[in-house]
């Protein structure tokens, strides 16, 4: 079954909304910002899982695997959320950080093998 693309970038970004929610409200309600975050992480790992690197280099495979391994880090942060362990705050911070790279480095790699097959 195919999923529109368009529709799976909305799902991703509202889950990711939702990740950036449970955060705040984790201070002023933490039982409703322990299942908004479990909610949030399943829709981003979904959409994760189900969109591989599209090219064929092994930079770009190796940086969706940095972002599989943040999106673990993720659950993490949730489970430890459920147990109030205060080290969610640092899972959480450490994997948006290696989204924010694996996502921007993937897209670099991407466009550079583009560029070298049309050579």
């Amino acid at each position: 079954m195919k999923i529109n693309p368009k529709l799976k970038n909305v799902f991703f970004q509202i889950s990711a909304l939702l990740i950036l929610l449970a955060a705040i409200i984790f201070y002023f309600d933490t039982i409703i910002a322990k299942y908004i975050m479990v909610v949030g992480v399943v829709g981003f790992a979904a959409t994760t899982f189900t969109t591989p690197y599209p090219g064929k280099g092994l930079r770009g495979k190796r940086l969706f695997n940095i972002q599989i391994f943040a999106v673990l880090l993720m659950a993490v942060s949730a489970f430890l959320m459920f147990k109030n362990i205060s080290g969610w705050v640092v899972t959480l911070l450490i994997a948006a950080l290696l989204t924010l790279y694996a996502t921007i480095a993937m897209s670099i790699a991407y466009k550079n093998e583009q560029e070298q097959e049309n050579k």
